[in-house]
């Protein structure tokens, strides 16, 4: 099965460059941008879902499907979606916490989909337009993902505060700071003074 996605040309990703994080490859650089577009960072950057007019000038720096326009209706399930995607990948990089598939098993309960043949190859789309035509080509590029290994790598930084979207091109996937000079000396700074405060009560 193929995607769109295969096809997508990498581009300047405002969503993601606002927090300097690592980007992904151009498979997955629409899914990290919308994760990105949430409220997050050091300092805090705003919602880019929260009217249609920041909505669409975001959605225009990618290529999709068909040419979606968002309205004030669609944005409520685009954050429920980005907000599901964000839960799973912070259960991922965190052992002890456990995953709830609900809210984004009732995204996909919304969806239908159609497959067609486009120059020999199977394409999957969402039937409809707004952020059924946005969430179905995400989805699609995150199934690539898992078939290809890539999805592991996208990761959300273990800094609570932060928990911006960076991807892990490292040889073990062993990074968890979406920024080490930022977030990894921040948190590794609070817990120094947590042991210090131990070892002086």
């Amino acid at each position: 099965m193929s995607s769109k996605s295969d096809t997508v040309l990498s581009v300047s990703d405002p969503a993601t460059e606002r927090f300097a994080a690592a980007p992904a490859p151009v498979s997955l650089q629409r899914v990290q941008s919308f994760l990105n577009t949430r409220e997050a960072g050091l300092p805090v950057e705003p919602d880019l879902l929260t009217r249609p007019g920041s909505a669409n000038a975001w959605l225009r720096t990618f290529e999709w499907p068909s040419r979606p326009r968002l309205t004030a209706d669609d944005l409520t399930p685009l954050r429920d979606l980005r907000q599901a995607l964000q839960a799973q990948l912070e259960v991922e990089g965190n052992s002890r916490q456990v995953a709830s598939r609900s809210d984004l098993a009732r995204t996909l309960e919304e969806l239908r989909w159609n497959m067609t043949v486009e120059e020999g190859r199977l394409t999957l789309s969402a039937v409809g337009g707004g952020w059924h035509q946005v969430a179905g080509a995400l989805l699609g590029d995150i199934f690539l993902a898992q078939q290809h290994d890539t999805w592991p790598r996208l990761k959300a930084c273990r800094n609570d505060i932060c928990s911006v979207i960076f991807y892990d091109s490292s040889k073990n996937q062993s990074r968890v700071w979406c920024n080490t000079l930022v977030c990894g000396n921040r948190v590794n700074l609070q817990a120094s003074r947590a042991r210090r405060r131990q070892e002086t009560s």
